[in-house]
């Protein structure tokens, strides 16, 4: 898998989040996506219409370019709590996020702020587009990182998926996942 090393220092993330049963990850992620798409990008960029205050929140800060994933258990990291937690179907909930990197100015209702792992980040290119996002997320945790020992995720740090283009549907769409390395 193409990948990178990356620095963010001192980012913060602004999104919407959603508190999902890891049982239910693989609907109900795609799904608050498309809650997003309905709150967001039809309103404003099908239909033209002027962004109230939360649109132009997501706007500004390019909300929408990440999806985190987060949980409230204590000295773990996220690669080992997915691996725990969705490979026994859980019913214990993380907390997803769709979000951009904040830019300042106001945090309207209905979104938060999260700090992220300052420091290198390894970001994987998945191939495919997003028709073969899962396939390629499944491959990249369960084959690609245990071959690459020397990529270890610090406790109590968050992943991301990113996203970059507009037609998720080409096979060309660039996408993948980030995860803090020590």
């Amino acid at each position: 898998m193409k990948h990178e090393i990356i620095t963010l220092d001192g980012v913060q993330i602004i999104g919407m989040a959603k508190e999902i049963a890891f049982c239910k990850g693989q609907e109900g992620c795609p799904k608050f996506w498309s809650e997003y798409v309905e709150r967001i990008i039809k309103p404003v960029f099908m239909e033209h219409k002027t962004p109230d205050a939360f649109q132009q929140a997501a706007i500004d800060n390019g909300v929408g370019e990440f999806g985190l994933c987060t949980c409230d258990i204590p000295n773990h990291n996220c690669m080992t709590c997915a691996e725990v937690n969705f490979g026994v179907c859980s019913n214990k909930t993380f907390t997803y996020v769709i979000g951009g990197i904040y830019k300042g100015g106001s945090v309207p209702e209905g979104m938060q702020l999260f700090p992220i792992f300052s420091g290198k980040w390894l970001k994987v290119h998945f191939e495919g587009g997003m028709k073969a996002f899962q396939q390629q997320y499944q491959k990249f945790y369960k084959e690609w990182l245990p071959l690459h020992p020397e990529y270890r995720c610090p406790n109590n740090a968050m992943t991301m998926e990113w996203y970059n283009g507009a037609d998720i549907e080409s096979p060309d769409y660039q996408c993948g996942v980030m995860i803090p390395i020590e």
